[in-house]
């Protein structure tokens, strides 16, 4: 039987010009900050351009701070193509 290994993630982010199609999620424990968020999507996302995260819902830009990444939904939005 295959094991989802998407059980338990608390964090999702998607395109923002797809916003149904979860693009990937993580599970946040309390120790990941909004800095360490944006280098994981930094590798994982490969871009010419910089990346802008927005979580869903409030409006709250994700910057490179040492603020603990709330849990939820982030639209992940590219000022030219991707």
């Amino acid at each position: 039987m295959p094991i989802d290994r998407s059980l338990g993630r608390n964090v999702h982010f998607y395109d923002a010009t797809s916003p149904e199609v979860v693009l990937g999620g993580m599970i946040q424990n309390g120790s990941v900050t909004e800095a360490n968020f944006l280098d994981m999507l930094g590798i994982l996302l490969i871009t010419e351009t910089s990346i802008r995260v927005q979580k869903r819902g409030t409006g709250h830009i994700v910057k490179s701070t040492n603020n603990q990444l709330g849990l939820g939904k982030y639209d992940i939005y590219c000022d030219s193509r991707c």
